[in-house]
């Protein structure tokens, strides 16, 4: 069986390869810490939900449900574990299985803050559908009945609240530009008015009384 880690924030996953035609899936499971190793999946925890989308295991190998008909075709060995029967091609289209279900649920319990009322991070229905290989339909189905709205997620919640801080400020400069227009205003009016009187004293007195009192003409 082919289990390989998935690096990167965000849930465990791991990714299954068939051993008959390299098909391969994506699936949420726990990491284990082996001896003297970095953390690794629970491939016993994997190999139970592959062959609960279908999978099989044949001699400590697993075959995608296509590989697995075909060997039951050909009648090569037993399997050691029957796959469940593939839904018709119009339920599956309507309805998720049970297994995808419980998968859904089990993911949405590690994604879905139910206190915050949105998803961790950057989960979002498309995400956790991606992850599982299932419609966003059927996650925000379950995750509306059991879990919560859709209300966002934390990266969403934090660039929000990096655009409501950037309008603060931008107001507080615009307040601040308006301040100093309305004092600069002022100033312009009180040498206006200055002005107008400059004019009536030089209207009245004439230039040469300006010059001797030292005001230019």
């Amino acid at each position: 069986m082919s289990v390989r880690a998935i690096q990167g924030k965000g849930v465990n996953r791991a990714r299954v390869i068939c051993d008959g035609c390299g098909r391969e899936e994506v699936v949420t499971c726990n990491y284990l810490r082996r001896p003297g190793q970095a953390w690794a999946p629970d491939e016993g925890q994997t190999r139970r939900k592959m062959i609960g989308r279908g999978w099989a295991e044949v001699k400590g190998k697993l075959h995608c449900p296509g590989c697995e008909a075909k060997r039951k075709a050909t009648g090569m060995t037993k399997t050691t574990t029957k796959p469940a029967p593939a839904p018709k091609p119009d339920e599956a289209l309507r309805h998720p299985t049970r297994a995808q279900k419980r998968e859904i649920m089990d993911l949405l319990e590690e994604v879905y803050d139910t206190a915050a009322e949105r998803y961790r991070q950057g989960d979002t229905d498309a995400t956790v559908a991606e992850v599982l290989g299932v419609m966003p339909g059927w996650v925000a189905e379950i995750r509306d009945a059991f879990f919560g709205p859709d209300g966002g997620n934390e990266d969403i919640a934090a660039a929000l609240g990096r655009m409501e801080a950037l309008e603060r400020d931008m107001r507080a400069v615009a307040d601040e530009a308006a301040r100093q227009r309305a004092a600069a205003e002022k100033k312009l009016a009180e040498l206006s008015v200055l002005k107008v009187e400059l004019d009536r004293i030089r209207v009245a007195v004439g230039p040469r009384a300006l010059r001797k009192a030292g005001v230019a003409a």
